[in-house]
């Protein structure tokens, strides 16, 4: 024993570990020592420091690379919560644009439509039942629909024409505002496609993140027990699991990026 703690002091000089180290390293050398019984041979004795050793080479790494994606992930939500914010004042300014004018030919048109409805109904009423009655050979019926429609016609023909009228103005004038409103919903045509990208990776993302924090739980459950081996495993596993979600998390920041891009370039292309 006396040797093992005497090569383990040595190392800890040799390495200059950090103080966080010093706590870990104690902690799985007492743990060693009192509550778990060493494993026999020289072979085991090797593993074991070359465990300590993966521990020691990769916390520096790991504390450093926790704080990196701790950064990552308040960088991602502001920016995103920026282009939440900027999507939602830019599409109300796209549905704000002429919409008085709008409104007020919508209404117009609604208006006239209702107010001719009894006579196109009427006019168009008596022309089937004429037909019907010519093709029940019923002549005078026939004719005497004939007549009242032919009452009407001239007045169904300015209701049809002032209805068409109307109508005509409302699209004219939705298609001039769609012509206004169109460069700018071209340059936001592209992030429903990112949107999709970055909830996919969002999925990625937490299977890592779950994969990590329960080799989180074996490296401390490790160290708990006093087996180097086991905590040095979970740490290099929990590790890689970090590489990865740094790696995703670059990759939806970065479609964050052009988002904000897009909706940069829609904005400067807003109806002024």
């Amino acid at each position: 024993m006396s040797n093992l703690v005497h090569r383990s002091a040595d190392r800890k000089n040799k390495h200059g570990r950090k103080s966080n180290w010093k706590v870990i390293f104690v902690m799985i050398l007492l743990s060693f020592f009192i509550g778990i019984p060493p494993q026999s041979g020289a072979a085991a004795a090797a593993d074991w420091d070359a465990a300590l050793d993966t521990i020691h080479n990769l916390y520096g790494s790991y504390s450093t690379l926790q704080n990196t994606l701790k950064e990552d992930t308040l960088k991602i939500q502001t920016l995103r919560k920026q282009n939440n914010a900027e999507l939602k004042a830019i599409q109300a300014q796209l549905q704000a644009v002429d919409q008085t004018l709008l409104t007020r030919l919508k209404t117009a048109a609604d208006t006239i439509r209702k107010k001719h409805a009894p006579l196109l109904e009427q006019y168009t009423a008596l022309g089937q039942q004429a037909t019907a009655a010519r093709k029940a050979k019923d002549i005078k019926r026939a004719t005497v629909l004939d007549l009242k429609r032919n009452k009407l016609k001239t007045a169904a023909a300015a209701a049809r024409a002032e209805v068409k009228k109307a109508a005509e103005a409302l699209a004219a004038a939705r298609k001039l505002t769609a012509g206004k409103i169109l460069p700018a919903k071209n340059a936001l045509a592209g992030i429903p496609a990112l949107k999709k990208q970055i909830k996919e990776s969002g999925k990625e993302l937490s299977t890592a993140q779950k994969i990590r924090s329960e080799a989180d739980k074996g490296y401390k459950a490790g160290v708990k027990q006093g087996d180097a081996v086991s905590a040095a495993a979970q740490l290099k596993l929990s590790f890689s699991q970090m590489g990865l979600i740094h790696n995703l998390q670059q990759k939806i920041y970065d479609w964050e990026k052009q988002i904000a891009g897009s909706l940069g370039t829609a904005k400067s292309k807003l109806p002024k």
